[in-house]
């Protein structure tokens, strides 16, 4: 029986689509995300590129952004936050683990997200992972350990999300969800 043959960043830079992802070298497509998503996406990159700026601890980038994680693995989180250390990796596309990653959770890729991308963003080591659920309207936000993914927290409306990585900055989630 043959195997596939794996997928590398070469095959995905040179696929024509835009909703693609690189993982374990298979390629997986998105349908557009709906126009909730876009506007909670929008609104927390709004809040965290806007606080990041101000205190200068680096900046948050919407996605579509690949994020190359290894040579059979390209992502692209709904946004991620860069330190500046970070950023000089980052040009065209970042090569190697983000410092935060943020998922927003979707009926397509709910699974992907709480399973698949979770389990990667461990074994990457990227330090943070964020979770948006749009549905309980909550942020969860994990820090990596070497045992798992400790809860840093989880946030509903009337508090904010806060972060271990991007020290100061604070997301309202109701300003998330407006």
């Amino acid at each position: 029986m043959l195997r596939p043959i794996k997928k590398t960043v070469e095959d995905y830079l040179a696929y024509d689509e835009e909703r693609v992802e690189l993982i374990n070298g298979e390629f997986l497509v998105s349908p557009s995300p709906c126009l909730r998503h876009q506007r909670i996406c929008g609104n927390l990159f709004l809040l965290l590129e806007l606080q990041a700026r101000k205190l200068g601890i680096g900046q948050a980038v919407q996605s579509p952004f690949d994020t190359v994680l290894s040579v059979h693995t390209v992502v692209q989180a709904d946004i991620v936050f860069m330190t500046p250390e970070t950023l000089k990796r980052a040009d065209p596309r970042l090569e190697g683990p983000p410092d935060v990653a943020i998922e927003i959770l979707s009926k397509s890729g709910r699974k992907r997200d709480l399973v698949t991308k979770k389990k990667l963003y461990h074994e990457f080591r990227i330090p943070e992972y964020w979770i948006v659920d749009p549905v309980a309207e909550t942020v969860r936000v994990l820090v990596w350990s070497e045992k798992g993914w400790n809860e840093h927290g989880a946030f509903k409306r009337g508090e904010s999300a806060t972060s271990v990585v991007m020290k100061g900055v604070l997301a309202p989630v109701a300003e998330i969800f407006e």
